[in-house]
């Protein structure tokens, strides 16, 4: 959002809970405010580097150590540099290998500038690091990150895997790269790896969870109560995982022009390779259930994103949003399972449950295994991405026809 930025508006905008907030100034382009939830502010300047498309991010300060007229006139001389040919990030890096002996870098801005330099450029799933990075932010983004220690980052990750042990696990490999990469010649903005020695704190079961029918009528009309804690976008893509078999990711990441002929007799979806394992682009078919919870959500012809985060008008949810709509914040917030009284599951059983129920309606194990996406490596089934449409089809539609008849065609 842009928004000509105030003492006051510095001093009383807070971010939504569970997410961040980056808010443009106005009168200076480029100079970005970002609000976490837990309160922390800090200007930046963002720019795009000279001739290519991507954009670069160069931290400027927290507020309010950093007050807003001197992030202006930072932001006005990094545009100036612009202009006269240079790169802002240049001058930023020979003030941080200049002053190493006196200063460091915070641990958030190493990963910011890890995202903008690494993920960015090398992870198609960026955004995924984006969101495995955001709590031990919150919780060291201000500190020097050569002040952080292994025992500080192992009660950190054994608290965090008392509620979420798969997060937790996801969340401490990243950090591990995150220092790996940081310790690297060029930069050394560390001179150890904290997480080097640590072993992995989430312990976790095999996945084999599959909700019985009980369960699912449980969680279906549940998601429609409008006491049920998560955003409509949520709720719906969760149905649509269970409706389909598609990857959360898959889900979350929907756009309109995926779905050309959503109203055509066979409606197909076509997945890009940007999200799809083995990085190949498949074609989906969509049953009458899929097709009724995708029109629910495409409000207007304007719409880019089926499933449309409530923080960013033209962004989508993130993958990241679902596991935390189920599970909540513990001792802050209430997530859905708690509220329905069901026992744990994650996005990714609703994949493995509606494999199950086609299976059990009579779909044949190759056909779903296909609808699946699952694949063995060998180059037929690697390039195989638009046969096997008439069998895919009718799995979708036994799945379909399956989930009516478990909820009374009260869908």
């Amino acid at each position: 959002m842009k928004k000509k930025l105030t003492d006051i508006y510095l001093k009383t905008v807070k971010a939504p809970e569970g997410t961040r907030l980056d808010v443009y100034d106005a009168e200076v382009p480029g100079l970005i405010l970002r609000v976490t939830d837990s309160g922390t502010k800090t200007f930046a300047y963002k720019y795009k580097i000279k001739g290519t498309d991507k954009q670069a991010r160069v931290t400027i300060g927290p507020y309010p150590e950093v007050t807003l007229d001197a992030a202006r006139e930072k932001a006005r001389g990094y545009r100036a540099q612009q202009r006269n040919g240079e790169d802002p990030r240049l001058e930023k890096m020979a003030k941080v290998a200049i002053t190493t002996q006196v200063a460091t870098l915070t641990f958030g801005e190493v990963c910011d500038e890890y995202i903008e330099k690494y993920s960015k450029v090398q992870i198609d799933s960026w955004k995924n690091d984006v969101q495995l990075l955001r709590r031990p932010r919150d919780k060291f983004g201000r500190r020097p990150i050569e002040s952080l220690t292994d025992d500080e980052f192992a009660t950190f990750l054994e608290e965090m895997a008392e509620d979420t042990p798969v997060q937790a696990n996801r969340t401490q490999s990243k950090l591990f790269q995150v220092f790996k990469w940081a310790k690297k010649p060029g930069r050394k903005y560390v001179k150890v790896n904290p997480l080097e020695d640590l072993d992995h704190f989430g312990k976790e079961e095999p996945r084999e969870r599959v909700l019985d029918d009980s369960e699912i009528v449980t969680l279906w009309h549940g998601l429609y109560d409008p006491d049920c804690p998560g955003d409509d976008s949520v709720k719906e893509a969760l149905r649509l995982i269970l409706s389909t078999m598609v990857r959360p990711g898959q889900a979350t990441g929907a756009l309109r022009t995926e779905i050309p002929e959503l109203k055509g007799k066979e409606p197909l979806w076509h997945i890009p390779k940007l999200r799809v394992k083995k990085r190949r682009d498949i074609i989906v078919p969509l049953n009458d259930v899929a097709v009724g919870i995708i029109e629910r959500q495409l409000k207007n012809e304007e719409q880019i994103v089926v499933f449309p985060s409530r923080f960013e008008e033209r962004e989508e949810i993130q993958r990241n949003s679902l596991s935390q709509a189920l599970t909540g914040r513990p001792k802050k917030r209430m997530g859905i399972r708690e509220f329905l009284k069901m026992d744990h599951f994650t996005p990714h059983d609703l994949r493995r449950t509606a494999a199950t129920l086609a299976r059990r309606a009579g779909a044949p194990r190759p056909d779903v295994k296909a609808t699946l996406d699952h694949i063995e490596g060998d180059v037929t089934d690697i390039y195989d991405k638009y046969n096997m449409l008439p069998e895919k089809t009718a799995v979708e539609n036994i799945l379909g026809n399956e989930l009516k008849r478990i909820m009374g065609a009260k869908l």
